[in-house]
Formats: C-alpha cells, sequence, structure tokens
C-alpha cells in the first residue's frame, strides 16, 4: 500500500500548529477551558476563602468542603472568572449540620450582573432568588418554603440561559424566571464578596460537595 502525503502550505502549517497547541492548552476563543468539575475534593484549589468578617473555619475532608459556623456569614467564591455568564448549569450537593438558616447560599453570574439563590434562609425554610427589582428572596415572585433536613443531602442546579433562569432542588423546579425586563442584582452587603461564583452559609454547619459547571445550548 502506498503511503499517503499531505502537503501543508506556509499559511496550512502555523495554523494547525497554533491550534494543536491551543487545543494542549486547553484555550478556546481566547479563554482557558475548565474541567466542569469545578470542586476537587481535595483541597480550595481554584478557589478562595471569602473574607466575610468572622467566618467559621473552612476546610475540605473527606471530598466535602467543610464549613464551620461562623458570626455571620462563611464561605468560599472561585478564585478566577473563567466560567460562562449564560447558558450554563452550575450543580452542588449540600448538608446542614446545624443552624437554622441559609446553608448553601449559591452566588453566581447571570450575564453582566450576578444573583444568589438562597435555600433555607429566613429562619431555615425560605427558597428564592435576591435580588429581583430591588427586592430580596423574601420579597419577590420566587419565594417558596422548604423544610431542610438536618444531615440530610440535597443536590441543588441553577440552570441561565439569556432568556430565563431556572432553579432546582433534587427534582423539583422551584424557580422559573423570565428575565426580559428584570432588574437583577446581589443585595448589597457581605455577599458582594461571593463573585464569581460563591457558596456561602449563614451561622450554620455545612458540607458542600460535587461543584459542577457546565456549558449548554441556548
Amino acid at each position: 500500500m502506498k503511503s499517503l502525503k499531505i502537503f501543508l502550505g506556509p499559511k496550512t502549517f502555523w495554523f494547525s500548529l497554533l491550534l494543536t497547541i491551543a487545543t494542549g492548552l486547553g484555550c478556546v476563543n481566547g479563554r482557558q477551558k475548565i474541567s466542569p468539575k469545578l470542586f476537587n475534593g481535595t483541597d480550595l484549589t481554584g478557589w478562595e476563602i471569602t473574607d466575610f468578617a468572622g467566618s467559621g473555619e473552612i476546610k475540605v475532608k473527606d471530598g466535602e468542603l467543610q464549613i464551620a459556623m461562623g458570626e455571620l456569614i462563611s464561605g468560599i467564591n472561585l478564585a478566577h472568572d473563567n466560567i460562562p455568564r449564560t447558558n450554563y448549569e452550575l450543580e452542588a450537593e449540600a448538608l446542614k449540620v446545624d443552624g437554622d438558616d441559609f446553608f448553601c447560599a449559591i452566588t453566581f453570574p447571570l450575564g453582566e450582573t450576578y444573583a444568589t439563590f438562597i435555600p433555607g434562609g429566613w429562619g431555615g425554610s425560605l427558597v428564592g432568588i435576591s435580588s429581583i427589582d430591588g427586592m430580596d428572596a423574601a420579597e419577590n415572585e420566587t419565594a417558596s418554603f422548604k423544610k431542610f433536613e438536618k444531615n440530610q443531602w440535597y443536590r441543588f442546579k441553577i440552570r441561565v440561559t439569556d432568556k430565563k433562569l431556572q432553579c432546582f432542588i433534587d427534582e423539583e423546579m422551584v424557580v422559573d424566571l423570565p428575565l426580559e425586563d428584570r432588574n437583577i442584582a446581589l443585595r448589597p452587603g457581605p455577599i458582594e464578596l461571593s463573585v464569581p461564583i460563591g457558596f456561602s452559609s449563614f451561622q450554620c454547619i455545612s458540607k458542600i460537595r460535587k461543584i459542577n459547571l457546565r456549558s449548554i445550548k441556548p
């Protein structure tokens, strides 16, 4: 069998070489490609402890992010901004060991702004998005109530597209918000330190694991 020979012209050769290098480095469209698995379960690589005043101790053990009870808010935030702003799903599992407030608030990007999904706020049962048109999770149409049992794992999923924000607890959709003509922003205060993606708890002992981020089709 005769060998097949392919001739690459100068321009084609350099283009192919650059494409190979970019692929090897995981660079696409000028951004470094990151693994869908944001939390490796071993240490805080890619994350930093959020500088909340009076934060509880934070450590990684047994594949889990373990957050001790602080004076107010405790948590971590992503240490880089190499993430999609829309058309993505963000997932995590969380468990409340003790406490009576939100145990896994998730701050996330939404286009050019940010929002926070609150599970178990205001005494432990409020679920909603903060903030919409200047109204907190307890005040806007995303507010609902759910009992969260201690020492039970819950799976949270946030789905962001250009037109909608949807949030799920296990298999139940708890937020289905059209985004047209809505003013979405973080509640002014400490939670602003949680960008671009952050996980936090308020006076709770929490465990968080399996933090994953993936792009989806519009």
